[in-house]
């Protein structure tokens, strides 16, 4: 009996692992027959899509000003490009993004500070409520503790203006 229950083991370990192996040679075999394509990226700044950012945030006053002036500094076509800081704070956070925000708003800078009634829904239900106002094709969203690189939106949205990609995820690390 238990010569039969550790062969079982076996086989049982060995489909595992002949799965696995094949999922990994078909993601390779996909990479490569892809990578030489390469993406279409827009020349003229109007050929870009709109593209809001969304900050939620909550009461991260240590890192929010970081988050929005990182944002603020992408490089994209201003035109092209909304920021929706979506504060549902309840500290001195709030006021303080206020502050950064008209300040910034007062340069010209297309960005909004979205504060809700109730956080109905927590960071979800901001979001949420955040895309109800927003009129872009495209929402790229960091979380407070993350600082996208200028050019992240150059580099990811020729991905998404792809015909059958609907959703683009980016690795990043501290």
């Amino acid at each position: 009996m238990s010569d039969a229950l550790l062969f079982g083991l076996y086989l049982f370990s060995l489909l595992a692992l002949g799965l696995f192996g094949y999922h990994k040679y078909f993601l390779i075999k996909l990479y490569l027959k892809y990578k030489q394509f390469p993406l279409a990226t827009p020349e003229d700044p109007a050929e870009w899509p709109a593209v809001t950012v969304q900050l939620p945030v909550y009461n991260e006053r240590y890192v929010v000003k970081r988050l929005i002036k990182a944002a603020v500094c992408l490089d994209y076509p201003r035109e092209k490009l909304h920021i929706q800081v979506l504060d549902d704070s309840t500290d001195s956070t709030a006021a303080l993004t206020a502050r950064l925000i008209r300040h910034l708003q007062g340069k010209g800078i297309r960005i909004d500070h979205v504060r809700r009634p109730n956080r109905e829904g927590f960071k979800a239900g901001a979001m949420a409520y955040g895309l109800e106002r927003c009129a872009s094709a495209y929402i790229a969203i960091f979380d407070a503790d993350f600082v996208p690189g200028r050019d992240f939106l150059k580099k990811t949205i020729p991905h998404l203006i792809q015909p059958g990609v609907g959703m683009v995820q980016t690795r990043w690390g501290h």
